[in-house]
């Protein structure tokens, strides 16, 4: 209207004029704010200050919206603050998006395409070098000649200088493996790679799908043994071939493992019935699932090892007790509440001039060289000092030929393989452990093996041909001071002089030489570790940092989604554990008999023994660690029948456990008075003290109070139903609190899930009492597993100071010694354990001794095996064999306390225990027997060998238990040989009081709850497996023996007991 009213516009040829906008003034926005929107507008500018997580319950973003709403029609202010709020919605999505489904997404390719779906072919194998650095200086036409550089700057005089650091020959070893997994010039033409730039691990995987394929057996996800897929490992020094087998054996032992656990049912084998060619392509699939998952988890672990291990060494962190780690992944931005600084998982192209910069010559130890020079021998046919250039390029190829294109037919390193297709241990062992003990060489001038000349010649010409940047530049390029005359690049007179010669200026020292030239830094602790040289020190860290953080597998798509749960824990590192070293899983998982738990060959290889040992000792760690040089221990036997279980569990002088000696190592420093020890005693000394028949009437008491008051506070209404953990919030909690009230140990308590301990009498909630019970029982008795049973050691140690501290306190104060608490009730648990108490003190000599050697490893094992026997036993009833007899078991649980309702129910626990499956309890041979199965078959076992009873099958036997498969409670009750291994004896006290608790905890369940039933899907179920070997080759003997394991709740992890399966009821 006003439009129609106005003058006839005149301004443009059309018959239009341009409308200018009047828009609103600061003064106008003002007068429309309220006090609500002041206080908006202060809340918008302390959020965007402080960088934090938004609040979306204080409805900021809302409040924005009412303001924005609020303000006039073309209001600068109203303008400002939508275009913020636009801005912010489209930053939060990428654009467009790093991340995708699908396989080709989820894993790696095998020539390392598609690490950047922006960019799917940047680093990838085939693609060119990048460079670093432009070179912009004119250099003289006439460059000095090669061969020259080599003799007056390079040249090794001598023996040469060990390395300053005593670094072993492994940390070279492994740089060997990086350099091979980064680069791969192809000769034919200079400027391209054939290998991808990512730490993929290509040297084990391959570089191309051809070569992934010789590797595969394209079953199960496997390997073939102990093969890798890169050629030119094969002319290296042998131990480097022996990590790739390394790696092999823990991918092997991964894919395995992944398909036992089977998160989620991702890796469930097809069904028979599938039609013969969906059937091919299922199979295909799941071999392909297997395979690729499990290189992502072992490439996790290498690059865990190098950012930890390697890099620790590099900077002498390994010299201190710090956690601090440089870890390119670090997240950073707004969802870590800090500023992001750099982006990750965009890709990677490594350069020409890093290619030079990797060429550590210098530091080829002297025993290194000798093999080198037997190599090049053997190869070339001539004295290997006179090798030309032109014999090196020949000779390699030649050598290149003669190499098996099948990968399971490559030997080396005078290694022979079995029949089964690996090589020996004891020859594997022994190189790598001769390499852990080699001192390797030192950085800087005049220090390179003199029979490296040809390929330092090469490498020369190849820095030329690429036309890179002189070692000015490229430090200038990194931040770093130019140097200003040769005795800056190396104070050595002679050295410095002969580069003077050379090149006339520093500005024209070419950047190889350079590199090899120049001095190297002293050790410092922490900051130097390798001893580099200058300009090294610096720009290894920049790309250690690039490589890492630009490769999307080991950041934006690094995650338990993508490895597992178990895979990502398998491959993870725990900075409360050595720092976060993690070599050690790849060494005893490879080599399971021969390293043991605490070796410091597999925890520290990159230093010599004798240096690691010093440094340890500074570091008041010492005594953790063993530093024997690892030998062969013959692998576990295993024992399925009757009669061979009854042999071993009935000949406790022969076959014994290992309590005393693993006590001992686990209250090292621990006990009485200052710094005293005490004896570490068998709990088995202990044991007729912990239980009298006349406590029945007591234990029945306690027990029937605890389970009712956890089966009230623990359930939960859901759909309809009562539902309740009944293992992690029952079955280990009941014990847990009548082994606190036997010992009159006070327990904090909690208000209910999530919420914090309240109360100052106790120092242990009892979720955590029970989880430190159970870590010393699983570090005193349950270290099957070797490559766990260091940090299990480790975590007990840490616990069992404190919880042998408070049962110290117990027994004084039950002795009349203790300060605080009042009289027990007569004749209740706590003034039964009071007596109990007292005896043990007297009968130790007074004072707190018992609670270290006796009260603490007796609780700690007895605990844990009424919550795995109640577990297994109600596991069996909730299955489809095992529910028929629930009316009955019900029927006897609200029958009345009696010897005979007693017994029955006892009877019924022990035969679903029986029944359960997989019960396997391990033994150490004192002395070599021959031990005879119920077929004739004789197992012959050496002295100190682990021998593993296979209870499953014994208590299956049909002499012994007529009718085996039946549930019978009347059975004689010393038929149950399986049920005393794992309740009696000096690893878990009296037999008696473990069964008189998990009878009264089956009382209660079956008498307080109706209809009892699993939980609908996978909580419901008791989650274990039978693993059936922790590492190794496939041929060592390893898979003989099988041991059932649960799985922690997250499935991240084996334990050793059970840690959930809920069951519902009726309300």
């Amino acid at each position: 209207m006003n439009v129609t009213r106005g003058a006839h516009p005149s301004q443009h040829g059309d018959g239009t004029m341009t409308l200018l906008k009047n828009r609103p003034g600061l003064k106008q926005d003002l007068k429309h704010l309220k006090t609500k929107d002041v206080k908006t507008i202060v809340k918008l500018v302390r959020s965007k200050l402080k960088g934090e997580l938004n609040d979306d319950k204080t409805m900021l973003m809302e409040q924005v919206i009412q303001l924005v709403a609020s303000l006039p029609h073309q209001s600068k202010l109203r303008e400002t603050l939508t275009n913020n709020l636009i801005g912010e919605l489209w930053n939060t999505l990428e654009h467009p998006p790093l991340l995708y489904l699908g396989d080709k997404f989820q894993y790696r390719q095998a020539d390392g395409s598609w690490n950047n779906p922006k960019d799917p072919l940047q680093g990838a194998a085939g693609t060119p070098y990048s460079r670093t650095v432009r070179p912009s200086l004119v250099h003289p036409g006439a460059l000095p000649d090669p061969g020259l550089i080599f003799e007056a700057v390079m040249k090794r005089r001598g023996a040469g200088r060990n390395h300053p650091n005593n670094v072993s020959a492994v940390l070279w070893y492994w740089a060997t493996i990086i350099i091979h997994d980064l680069f791969w010039t192809d000769y034919r033409d200079i400027s391209m790679n054939k290998t991808s730039s990512y730490l993929d691990l290509s040297p084990l995987y391959g570089s191309n799908q051809e070569m992934q394929d010789s590797v595969r057996t394209f079953k199960d996800g496997m390997m073939k043994p102990d093969t890798f897929a890169d050629k030119r490992l094969l002319g290296m020094p042998p131990a480097c071939g022996v990590i790739l087998i390394m790696f092999n054996r823990f991918h092997n032992y991964t894919a395995a493992n992944l398909a036992l656990i089977n998160e989620n049912g991702r890796f469930t084998p097809p069904p028979a019935d599938l039609p013969e060619d969906k059937a091919a392509a299922a199979w295909k699939k799941y071999d392909n699932d297997l395979f690729q998952t499990a290189r992502l988890v072992t490439a996790g672990l290498y690059i865990n090892i190098t950012l930890v291990d390697y890099v620790r060494n590099i900077v002498n962190l390994n010299r201190s007790n710090t956690t601090w780690t440089l870890d390119p992944r670090q997240e950073m931005g707004v969802n870590q509440g800090t500023k992001k600084v750099v982006d990750a998982g965009t890709g990677s192209a490594v350069s020409a001039e890093f290619n030079l910069c990797y060429r550590w010559h210098s530091c080829i130890s002297a025993k290194d060289d000798k093999w080198i020079q037997d190599f090049y021998r053997e190869i070339f046919g001539k004295d290997p000092l006179s090798v030309t250039e032109k014999d090196m390029m020949m000779g390699f190829m030649k050598f290149e030929r003669s190499i098996p294109d099948e990968p399971a037919e490559r030997v080396f390193g005078g290694f022979k393989r079995t029949e089964g297709g690996s090589f020996v241990d004891d020859d594997l062992v022994n190189c790598i452990s001769d390499a852990v003990e080699d001192v390797a060489g030192a950085f800087g001038g005049r220090n390179v093996p003199v029979a490296m000349k040809p390929v330092e010649i090469l490498g020369i010409l190849q820095g030329r041909r690429w036309n890179v940047a002189g070692l000015n530049e490229f430090r200038k390029h990194f931040g770093l001071k130019p140097f200003e005359s040769f005795e800056e690049i190396n104070s050595d007179p002679e050295i410095a002089e002969s580069l003077r010669h050379l090149y006339e200026h520093p500005d024209l020292v070419e950047l190889y030489p350079g590199l090899v030239a120049e001095e190297a830094k002293e050790p410092m602790v922490p900051g130097v570790g390798i001893a580099p040289t200058y300009t090294i020190s610096r720009v290894i860290l920049s790309d250690a940092v690039c490589l890492t953080r630009g490769d999307r597998f080991y950041t934006t798509d690094y995650s338990p989604k993508f490895l597992t749960n178990w895979g990502f824990n398998e491959a993870s590192y725990d900075l409360n554990l050595n720092q976060g070293c993690v070599f050690y899983k790849l060494f005893i998982r490879a080599f399971p008999n021969h390293f043991k738990q605490d070796s410091a060959y597999a925890h520290y290889p990159m230093c010599i023994p004798s240096e690691t040992k010093k440094i340890l000792t500074n570091l008041g760690r010492v005594d953790n660690f063993s530093f024997d040089r690892p030998q062969h221990h013959p692998p576990s036997a295993t024992v399925h029948s009757h009669a061979g279980a009854q042999h071993v569990l009935g000949s406790p002088d022969k076959y014994v456990e290992n309590l005393p000696e693993a006590l001992s190592t686990l209250l090292a420093n621990f006990g009485t008075g200052k710094g005293k020890q005490p004896a570490a005693k068998p709990a088995a000394r202990s044991a007729p003290q912990l239980y009298k028949p006349e406590w029945a009437p007591a234990v029945k008491a306690c027990y029937a109070q605890i389970m009712e008051t956890l089966l009230r506070d623990k359930s939960f209404d859901l759909a309809g139903a009562r539902f309740v953990d009944a293992v992690r919030d029952v079955g280990n909690l009941a014990p847990t609190h009548f082994a606190a009230e036997l010992l009159g140990l006070p327990l904090l308590k909690t208000g209910g899930d999530g919420d914090k301990p309240k109360g100052k009498a106790g120092i242990y909630t009892a979720e955590e009492l029970y989880m430190v019970l159970a870590t010393v029982y699983t570090s005193l008795s349950h270290d099957h597993d070797p490559v766990k049973a260091f940090p299990r050691r480790e975590a007990a140690r840490a616990v069992a100071h404190q919880l042998g501290t408070a049962l110290e306190a117990c027994v004084k104060k039950a002795s009349g010694g203790g300060l605080f608490g009042s009289k027990p009730k007569a004749g209740s648990i706590a003034a039964l354990g009071a007596d109990m108490l007292k005896t043990l003190s007297r009968g130790s000599g007074g004072g707190g001794a018992s609670a270290w050697s006796q009260v603490l490893p007796a609780v700690a094992a007895t605990v844990p095996t009424v919550a795995e026997m109640f577990a297994q036993a109600l596991d069996f009833y909730l299955t489809p064999e095992g529910t028929k007899h629930i009316f009955e078991l019900q029927r006897v649980a609200a029958a009345a306390s009696s010897p005979e309702t007693d017994a029955q129910l006892l009877g019924y626990v022990l035969e679903g225990v029986r029944l359960s499956g997989g019960l396997v309890v391990a033994r150490t041979a004192a002395a070599a027997d021959t031990i005879t199965e119920d077929d004739g078959t004789q197992v012959r076992v050496a002295a100190g060998q682990r021998v593993f009873v296979n209870l499953a099958s014994a208590a299956k036997d049909a002499t012994t238990f007529p009718d085996p498969s039946a549930v019978n409670p009347s059975r004689p009750l010393a038929s149950y040989m399986h049920v005393a291994a794992l309740s009696s004896g000096s690893a878990a006290s009296d037999g008696q009081l473990v069964q008189a608790s998990v009878t009264e905890m089956f009382r209660a369940v079956f008498r307080l709850l109706k209809n009892v039933r699993r939980a609908p899907g996978p909580q419901g179920e008791l989650k274990k497996v039978l693993q059936k070997a922790s590492g190794g080759s496939s041929s060592d003997g390893a898979e003989g023996q099988g041991s059932v394991v649960y799985l922690r709740e997250d499935r991240g992890a084996y334990v050793p007991f059970p840690c959930t399966m809920r069951i519902c009821y009726d309300a």
